[in-house]
């Protein structure tokens, strides 16, 4: 009897899980880099309210039993492609068929002047949890970044902490790409109102164990501070391995690397110059790559860009490209913005409008 193809999945976030799960018929290992299952990275921020990290995983670990899936809580350091062999840090090594490498991305931060000793992201369970341990005895945070991830820290631990809670964003105003002006109007208000101070146009010029401080003189309390400033894609393994590589893990429209039977997904690959951040590309390309190992036609093509942001009690949602003619629906705490470009719907930003959020994206690149 034929024996199995052996699939090594190397990175346990969505793009690797979602691979993993539609391998069929195949011996699929999930090289996971964290000491816990594969988890919902998006929701880390929970876990500064209390949440056990164990609340957010995707699946238990008999749903991988149950599939044949393995689990190794490792490092992978290398990949020798001539030999279809992947070496983890522990010095061993398994053997594969075809790899597919979903390493993600890693926080980016600032270096600022002034002698601080300790700063965080807020990246990966452990990170959450270093976090939640250093707000509990602090008496101001600050967070330099107004990103998705930034926000819903700084409202996790505004409600969580009763101590003042700032964001310094750089931008003139929140989520640039993802918001208009109007609807990050209507973001900021709300978060001040819960209590987190928002600062924008803002540029930090040094830190210092209690204070940041802006170029325009303003210093911020800091004793706990935490960067949201984007990400950079994982791609140690593809430089240390030989395998092309630029800003991300250089893939084709089939999602395979310049290395024979290795793929990559997610936020760790760069495609026609472009590189990704979003869950919604990384499901797509673990679902890519899965079908490409198991032998069925495929051209990926990113879908157009979507974020959804739940920042306590209120609900923001933005779709396609925010750029041209504003429609505006306004309805108390409720507001809908479409943005027209030559009678085409474009793109879309929804604040509490749930009930409308499937037919709202339904109509991007549709006429008006």
């Amino acid at each position: 009897m034929e024996s199995l193809k052996k699939v090594a999945v190397i990175g346990g976030g969505i793009a690797g899980a979602q691979a993993a799960s539609l391998l069929k018929g195949m011996d699929v290992t999930i090289i996971a880099g964290e000491s816990y299952l594969p988890y919902y990275r998006m929701r880390i921020g929970e876990i500064i309210s209390g949440k056990d990290p164990q609340t957010l995983l995707m699946h238990p670990s008999s749903w991988y039993e149950d599939k044949g899936i393995r689990i190794i809580h490792g490092r992978a350091e290398r990949i020798d492609a001539s030999a279809c062999r992947i070496e983890l840090s522990d010095g061993s090594s398994i053997d594969y068929d075809y790899a597919i490498i979903a390493t993600g991305s890693e926080a980016r931060t600032l270096s600022l002047p002034g002698g601080r000793k300790e700063s965080f992201v807020l990246r990966s369970a452990d990170d959450a949890i270093s976090l939640r341990r250093a707000l509990s005895s602090a008496d101001s945070f600050a967070v330099i970044g107004g990103g998705l991830l930034g926000l819903e820290l700084a409202m996790e631990a505004a409600q969580s902490f009763s101590i003042p809670v700032s964001v310094v964003e750089s931008a003139e105003h929140l989520l640039p790409r993802q918001l208009d002006r109007d609807s990050a109007a209507a973001v900021q208000a709300y978060l001040q109102g819960k209590g987190v101070e928002v600062l924008t146009s803002a540029e930090t010029s040094s830190a210092d164990d209690s204070f940041v401080y802006l170029k325009d003189g303003r210093r911020i309390p800091a004793a706990v501070l935490a960067f949201s400033v984007g990400v950079i894609p994982s791609k140690d393994i593809a430089e240390k391995s030989g395998i092309k590589s630029g800003k991300g893990i250089i893939v084709d429209h089939h999602l395979m690397t310049s290395a024979p039977r290795v793929y990559a997904a997610g936020d760790a690959v760069e495609l026609d110059g472009r590189t990704f951040g979003l869950a919604l590309h990384a499901r797509e390309m673990g679902t890519a790559a899965a079908k490409a190992v198991m032998g069925e036609e495929v051209e990926y093509i990113p879908s157009e860009p979507s974020a959804l942001l739940k920042i306590g009690g209120m609900d923001v949602a933005s779709f396609g490209t925010i750029d041209g003619e504003m429609r505006v629906e306004a309805d108390g705490n409720r507001r809908r913005t479409l943005f027209i470009r030559d009678g085409i719907v474009k793109g879309a930003v929804l604040i509490n409008d749930k009930a409308g959020m499937m037919a709202v994206k339904e109509m991007i690149g549709k006429p008006f």
